[in-house]
């Protein structure tokens, strides 16, 4: 069937506590919460592996929610790859003069960069190690209901060799922007209607960049981010350039193809002259993901939640991607358990939205939401430059016009 990471994961007759379709940041880190209460997990993931992920800046208030997921930082026996520090942020945004936030003078004195390949496989392990379950290779297509008191999902995963039912007391849906728990289970989404994508690119140099700041740019079209990445490639320093814009934008456009993305980075204060004083060249193809802000309309139901992307997509801009999985993943997980402990026969009655615990996860995640709203728009807001160029009058209507936080649905 697929290829697994547990010798249990293949049981078919095993009544799962909790199934985890989705096995990135959020899904491992719930699955890693769930099973040190001692809960049968089962981690599901579909892509076997992967070639492609935009990386992303953490503040140094991240750190510890990192530790407690990945063991200590500071401990010269432990290996943590993927994770890179960084010293501040360099951004150049409401006006040309840079602003610079040093990491020197937090209780931390770092923030980190992370590339996800390595840091999501770190979570991965880390959750095998604590007791779950991991499938790889194994797509969700289904689920039902189960007439059966000790369950109360019967779901239908497929491999390229043959398709499976495993059973499970509760569902969890960390499966990104896609959602495909929820979208089974007719939950829409609901959308702010931006059409922000990211366009990627990196570049690399043989020698060492010594440059340790995420740094921010706006720019006419849209924003631009860049930091520096660990290379493993001996002394190769290697840099992540990404282009923020809404798709339908000709600089959007532009930016997907390599002498397009170029021209457009030409145009930068700090960014463009920053790899050519270094002597940084493109490698590789030009990678592109959403980015725009979504929501799930419920963010969990009878005997099943959502975590990470999968309940709420941030704008980049938020720096919020990886924080918030990690933490509304512990924040799941430790409200599945109570209440499957409140529930200990696994049956549909009193898992649903009215149970306290999964209240207080519906609660959170809509005050999430607001706070999200109030932040982005501020940010988007005091930047006064360009007011004629299409990118910022968008965003400039959505201030005026979002404050209740009420979005248009969106068909999932």
């Amino acid at each position: 069937m697929p290829s697994t990471r547990h010798d249990g994961a293949d049981q078919t007759d095993t009544v799962w506590d909790v199934v985890i379709v989705g096995a990135g940041p959020a899904g491992a880190a719930t699955a890693i919460t769930l099973a040190r209460f001692g809960q049968r997990v089962l981690l599901v993931e579909e892509r076997v592996s992967t070639s492609f992920k935009l990386g992303e800046s953490l503040p140094p208030t991240s750190i510890g929610l990192v530790k407690h997921f990945l063991g200590d930082l500071e401990d010269p026996e432990q290996d943590h790859p993927g994770l890179f520090r960084t010293a501040g942020n360099v951004s150049l945004w409401a006006t040309e003069q840079a602003d610079v936030t040093d990491f020197f003078f937090t209780l931390t004195g770092y923030g980190l960069c992370v590339e996800r390949l390595a840091f999501d496989e770190a979570l991965r392990s880390n959750a095998i190690a604590t007791g779950a379950s991991l499938l790889t290779g194994v797509r969700f297509e289904s689920c039902a209901r189960s007439a059966d008191p000790s369950f109360n999902w019967q779901l239908t995963l497929s491999s390229e060799t043959r398709t499976q039912q495993y059973r499970a007391r509760y569902l969890v849906d960390c499966t990104g922007r896609r959602a495909a728990v929820a979208k089974s289970l007719g939950v829409p989404i609901v959308d702010s209607d931006d059409k922000l994508f990211a366009y990627a690119q990196w570049y690399s140099f043989i020698g060492e960049d010594d440059d340790r700041y995420t740094r921010i740019e706006a720019a006419p079209n849209g924003w631009w981010y860049s930091n520096r990445l660990p290379s493993t490639e001996g002394n190769e320093s290697r840099r992540l350039v990404v282009f923020h814009s809404d798709k339908d934008l000709p600089a959007a456009r532009m930016a997907a193809r390599l002498e397009g993305f170029d021209q457009v980075l030409q145009d930068s204060t700090h960014i463009a002259p920053l790899l050519k004083a270094r002597g940084y060249q493109a490698c590789g193809t030009i990678r592109g993901a959403p980015a725009n802000s979504q929501r799930l309309q419920d963010f969990c139901g009878d005997a099943w939640m959502a975590v990470g992307d999968a309940a709420q997509a941030y704008d980049p801009l938020s720096s919020q991607g990886i924080d918030k999985a990690l933490r509304t993943a512990s924040h799941a997980g430790h409200m599945i358990h109570y209440a499957l402990t409140d529930c200990p026969q696994g049956t549909v009655g009193g898992l649903d939205k009215r149970n306290e615990f999964v209240h207080q996860y519906d609660e959170q995640q809509r005050q999430l939401w607001q706070t999200y709203l109030s932040q982005r728009d501020f940010y988007y807001g005091i930047q006064p430059r360009w007011s004629d160029q299409p990118f910022w009058q968008r965003r400039r209507q959505v201030t005026k016009t979002s404050g209740s936080g009420n979005l248009p649905v969106k068909s999932a």
